[in-house]
């Protein structure tokens, strides 16, 4: 692998995009901020100002725009964008932009990974008490975040009809850096979620299964089966859930925020834990901090 283009250099992408940098492989990488344009080129990432709302994709569509086609020219596209804030159902549409593009420029990859989310799970409050696996949501009626599961699903239709080679990585919870677990319920008092397991996943983690996963599709070595669909889904999350008491407390104490405190009584017994054990069994992934009461003190936070 010589390439990969980001498509989102934000709080991951740009991590990312250093990381695959330092082992000497080009990056391509997208920001919706002209601000920014500079601070990619600062990293050595070649940038590309895009912003996929409406009036730019009818734009894009429209005249064939060849800088846009730059980007995709390399061995692995990173789809790194979040669903919109407002126009959740846009989504969708922004996804097939992407997958056109992919297609119809015959220099394009065809690999891809898209970062997904365990949110397309059902939440807590489903009840659902149980492990969660990547077959657990086949349908739009069972996702939890049908704008999620249909975007990941543009990229599914296309690996079984189109030859586009996919890998959906359902993230967990992210954390590292400045996000801490916990901090946001800072000096909250009798939070009645103390016993629910957590599903978080550190950056570095997420960083180092996106390596993976890049180099087992420029290997050709991920999908050896010539019969089966070119697509598969992993959930990235942390092998072990510890509750959130504990992970916020702990939290607390390191970082010298106030703790929070939990009732003892009538707490939820509601949960979900994410399972991973197939990005371990078939990827035989080792996971740099399995547990998030023990992720790394941040630097850049303290």
């Amino acid at each position: 692998m010589k390439s990969i283009s980001i498509l989102g250099c934000g709080w991951l992408g740009l991590e990312t995009a250093k990381f695959f940098i330092e082992k000497k492989i080009q990056v391509n990488g997208t920001t919706t901020s002209k601000e920014k344009i500079e601070t990619l080129k600062k990293e050595n990432i070649k940038p590309f100002y895009l912003e996929l709302n409406e009036e730019n994709i009818n734009k894009f569509e429209s005249n064939s725009n060849e800088y846009f086609k730059d980007f995709f020219e390399t061995d692995i596209c990173l789809i790194n964008i979040p669903p919109p804030k407002k126009n959740k159902q846009f989504y969708k549409t922004q996804m097939e932009f992407i997958k056109n593009h992919l297609l119809q420029n015959n220099k394009a990859t065809k690999k891809i990974i898209f970062i997904s989310s365990t949110s397309v799970y059902k939440n807590y409050d489903a009840k659902l008490n149980k492990e969660v696996f990547e077959n657990d949501v086949q349908t739009l009626e069972e996702a939890n975040r049908k704008d999620i599961f249909e975007a990941e699903n543009v990229f599914i239709q296309a690996a079984k009809n189109q030859n586009l080679e996919t890998v959906i990585l359902r993230a967990g919870g992210l954390m590292g850096g400045k996000r801490i677990a916990g901090k946001y319920f800072a000096g909250k008092k009798d939070l009645n979620t103390g016993l629910i397991p957590v599903n978080f996943i550190h950056r570095k983690d997420l960083i180092k299964v996106i390596l993976l996963i890049s180099e087992k599709l420029s290997k050709k070595t991920l999908f050896n089966d010539k019969k089966r669909n070119k697509y598969d889904i992993f959930n990235v999350a942390c092998p072990i859930h510890p509750i959130r008491q504990k992970v916020y407390q702990k939290n607390a104490k390191d970082y010298n925020f106030e703790i929070p405190t939990f009732k003892t009584n009538s707490q939820t017994p509601d949960y979900k834990i994410i399972n991973s054990s197939k990005l371990q069994e078939k990827l035989n992934y080792e996971f740099i901090y399995p547990n998030p009461l023990y992720f790394p003190l941040e630097s850049d936070f303290l």
